[in-house]
């Protein structure tokens, strides 16, 4: 019997994984864990209303009970005060994991973690290293989180982990946190600033979810679109750069957006703006 739990799952991408889940045959259970209320419409899905945050760890141990394959999508650190929070999260889920036999963990960390320099190759693959600006918390958080999962594994040769690495996720009904933040720091651009840049649909990033998981697979997995978006045709989608003014100029505006709250950005996404990033998907293809 094959029973997968998913962490997060009222969620944008939580929702998606779980119909994608729910229409595979052998998938026989589905355990949804999310504070929120979670629509158990789909086949086979147990809701379980639970704050990872505060649940004790045998509650949690309990919902997993049975499950071979756990889908963490919980949490994110925009700020980094909130990193030891999610940080803390995750390491209470695995331990529940471990308590509940559960052997494969999927991990929803972020294409963030690559970092986004200027002499990044276009598109980076799984072999480069994982060097985040650590200005921004969310992408230091998301490879403490991949730290914290590969430690979990190696603790046990029969566990495995899988760490998707997606690009800027988004669809018609919202937008993930990086999307908002890259959306507002390209109201005024720099000029000499115009990297390749990448979408991927909420729908593909579920998609990837429910094959790596299905499959078992482990190791690091990219997901990404094929290809990338050029200044120009990026200028048409947004409607156009409204501002172009020196790097200088531009710093100074973001950091009095910071203050005042008019377009707030947060600290370290600048660099995401600026630089390449773009992800090959290869691998996973």
């Amino acid at each position: 019997m094959s029973a997968v739990a998913v962490t997060g799952a009222a969620g944008a991408v939580g929702q998606r994984t779980l119909r994608q889940l729910s229409s595979d045959s052998s998938v026989e259970r589905l355990v949804a864990i999310d504070r929120r209320r979670i629509d158990s419409s789909n086949r086979g899905v147990e809701g379980r209303q639970l704050n990872l945050a505060t649940a004790p760890v045998e509650k949690l141990t309990e919902a997993l009970a049975g499950v071979s394959s756990l889908i963490h999508l919980a949490g994110h650190a925009p700020q980094r005060a909130d990193a030891a929070s999610v940080a803390e999260i995750f390491s209470v889920t695995l331990e529940a994991a471990g308590a509940a036999d559960v052997d494969h963990v999927v991990l929803l960390s972020s294409g963030t973690v690559y970092g986004a320099y200027p002499d990044n190759p276009i598109p980076l693959t799984e072999a480069e290293p994982a060097r985040p600006n650590e200005a921004l918390a969310f992408a230091v958080s998301k490879l403490e989180l991949e730290q914290i999962a590969q430690r979990w594994a190696d603790a046990d040769a029969k566990r495995s982990v899988a760490l998707l690495r997606p690009t800027t996720t988004l669809s018609e009904r919202g937008v993930s946190w990086v999307a908002k933040a890259m959306r507002a720091a390209t109201t005024v651009r720099p000029d000499q600033a115009d990297p390749p840049v990448q979408f991927l649909h909420h729908d593909d990033l579920a998609a990837a979810l429910s094959f790596v998981t299905r499959r078992g697979l482990d190791g690091v997995f990219n997901v990404a679109p094929d290809g990338w978006i050029g200044p120009e045709e990026f200028r048409e989608l947004v409607g156009g750069v409204r501002f172009r003014v020196p790097v200088a100029v531009n710093d100074r505006l973001l950091e009095a957006g910071r203050r005042v709250g008019f377009r707030p950005t947060p600290e370290g996404i600048e660099p995401y703006v600026r630089n390449s990033w773009v992800l090959a998907n290869d691998r996973l293809r």
